[in-house]
């Protein structure tokens, strides 16, 4: 995904709208290979050094707080998993895309490489 793109989708109208099967696994392979779907949810796995991987779980409350949108993050050493959803759709929606969006725009800005 480029920049651009994903400015596009980090900057998108905030919605709880659904995606169909072919939309959402389009939309989530754009986001890069950390973000897959597991059990519904959008997932992030990040693996380094906890330094690191805790920088970004602060960033990732910071962005749930303005988005009101509140993932699960699990910080270990080794590493840190983040999976999200909209709870009262029971679905990944267009606000679990911007969500993840401007969370991976926030990761590339800091050296974490695609």
């Amino acid at each position: 995904m480029s920049e651009k793109d994903l400015d596009a989708l980090a900057n998108h109208t905030i919605s709880r709208d659904r995606f169909t099967t072919a939309e959402l696994a389009k939309e989530v392979a754009a986001l890069g290979p950390r973000w897959t779907i597991a059990d519904n949810q959008l997932r992030l796995a990040l693996r380094g050094p906890m330094t690191r991987t805790g920088a970004a779980a602060a960033y990732a409350g910071q962005l749930a707080d303005e988005l009101d949108h509140h993932p699960s993050i699990v910080l270990e050493y080794a590493g840190m998993t983040l999976t999200i959803y909209t709870h009262d759709r029971q679905a990944i929606t267009v606000l679990d895309l911007v969500y993840g969006a401007r969370l991976e725009k926030w990761l590339r800005e800091n050296g974490w490489p695609t």
